[in-house]
């Protein structure tokens, strides 16, 4: 078949635009395909880094947040006798001895009885209201039992909590000494700051005078046995904040 000029023009033409849209169809398109797939990773990855960055500002918070929490912790717990001298009779009594010292007895014997569990209840003081009665008769807004809700807020809050699991460890202290130095080694553990707590004491009966009219010798040792608990709690350990490698 033979073309003319004319036809000729017209078939390259043809031929030119067949060629360029397989050029758009091949190449171009593919390429546009892969911007926009690129794009769309890219603003996953963007938010990806913002999360991850979100993320990383907030580390420092926490762990102030832990580190004080873990201090706070230890502040508490700093009352209670350490472990390892609730343990040993000795380390015990060298701690009480300064007691003795201070208050001029003298422990004969401290004897240690077996280590266990015990269970600490939180102390709180319930308000007593007298004549609920007639409180709400008289409460016609409600105002007076909005002011007794309030006092009783802290004992309702504290009755709530469950009570704590503590070491504890009971000593029989036999000590000698004036009448008014037994007392004041008395209040001298009663005030000192740790976890020591008298259960009992046993105590020879004093008269003022005794049965012959003889007035008591103020000068005159006596003996009294004490049962005292102590409770005890480990320090809690540091935390690990940092990233593992």
């Amino acid at each position: 078949m033979k073309l003319n000029y004319r036809d000729a023009v017209i078939l390259g033409a043809l031929l030119a635009v067949v060629i360029l849209i397989a050029g758009f169809v091949g190449l171009v398109k593919p390429k546009n395909q892969d911007i926009k797939d690129d794009t769309a990773l890219l603003e996953t990855k963007e938010s990806e880094r913002a999360e991850v960055e979100g993320r990383i500002a907030q580390i420092e918070p926490l762990k102030k947040e832990i580190t004080q929490i873990h201090d706070d912790t230890n502040a508490i717990t700093a009352n209670f006798v350490k472990p390892e001298e609730i343990m040993d009779a000795k380390l015990f009594d060298q701690y009480m001895q300064h007691f003795e010292e201070e208050c001029d007895v003298k422990v004969k014997t401290l004897s240690a009885g077996e280590l266990s569990t015990s269970t600490i209840s939180f102390y709180y003081f319930t308000p007593s209201i007298v004549g609920e009665d007639l409180i709400a008769a008289a409460d016609l807004n409600g105002e007076i039992q909005a002011e007794i809700d309030k006092e009783f807020e802290e004992s309702n809050a504290v009755s709530q909590r469950n009570p704590q699991e503590t070491f504890s460890a009971q000593y029989g202290i036999s000590v000698t000494g004036k009448k008014e130095n037994i007392w004041k080694y008395m209040q001298t553990i009663e005030e000192q700051d740790k976890t020591i707590i008298i259960n009992s004491l046993t105590l020879p009966q004093i008269f003022e005078k005794d049965s012959d009219g003889k007035e008591f010798d103020e000068s005159q040792d006596i003996d009294v046995t004490f049962v005292v608990t102590v409770y005890s709690l480990y320090d809690l350990a540091d935390p690990d904040l940092e990233p593992d490698d």
